[in-house]
């Protein structure tokens, strides 16, 4: 239902539609339900079942594969007898010491700094809520800083630019992608598993005691 322009509402108990912005009384939703803008079809809300168990397991599961990925080589070129490891921090460290320290920058922070500090909130806000420990107002602000840092966190975005160098290089050099490959692919779907899996109406209610 639209909120009228004279209704004495509470603020907290208004709704906007994150698509066209059209305020509407919040809904009780059960497990499994979610409701609509009834302007223009959008999802407001949502009530994912499991959502702080499965959304914690991936948030873990995405710091290892990452963790793994900076550590272990990435890829193993050989060529006329001479075979060589690169890892993805050696990649960002060469392309400091030449003269793209700015794409360096822009590597670590895109492809490690952000990723790591998106489910390290994460993490850590969802590890309180399912304790049951206090809630307080720097775990609203981390949940907040987590979910607007989503879009920046582009490691998908890096492997589809490593996939296309691959098929470039292949001809002229002998190729073997490494266990951090493969980390960063695990990283990839621990995200999209977040993004799935992740209510994120119903963990703001949590921290915010409106549930």
């Amino acid at each position: 239902m639209r909120v009228g322009m004279k209704s004495q509402v509470s603020f907290d108990d208004l709704v906007a539609c994150p698509g066209c912005d059209w305020l509407h009384y919040r809904q009780r939703l059960s497990t499994g339900e979610y409701a609509r803008c009834a302007r223009c079809g959008d999802i407001m809300e949502t009530r994912k079942p499991h959502t702080v168990d499965r959304a914690l397991a991936a948030s873990v599961a995405g710091v290892v594969f990452l963790m793994l990925s900076l550590f272990l080589p990435f890829l193993s070129l050989s060529r006329a007898g001479v075979a060589s490891q690169i890892s993805v921090l050696d990649a960002i460290e060469a392309l400091w010491l030449s003269h793209f320290r700015w794409l360096g920058v822009v590597t670590l922070g895109l492809i490690v700094l952000l990723p790591m500090l998106r489910l390290v909130l994460l993490v850590w806000v969802l590890l309180r809520v399912r304790l049951a420990l206090p809630v307080a107002t720097h775990m609203r602000t981390a949940f907040r800083w987590a979910i607007d840092l989503e879009p920046w966190a582009m490691a998908d975005i890096f492997m589809i630019g490593v996939a296309v160098s691959l098929v470039k290089i292949s001809s002229v050099a002998q190729l073997e992608v490494g266990l951090a490959f493969w980390s960063l692919l695990g990283l990839i779907g621990a995200s999209v598993l977040i993004n799935l899996v992740l209510c994120k109406d119903t963990v703001w209610k949590l921290l915010t005691g409106l549930d």
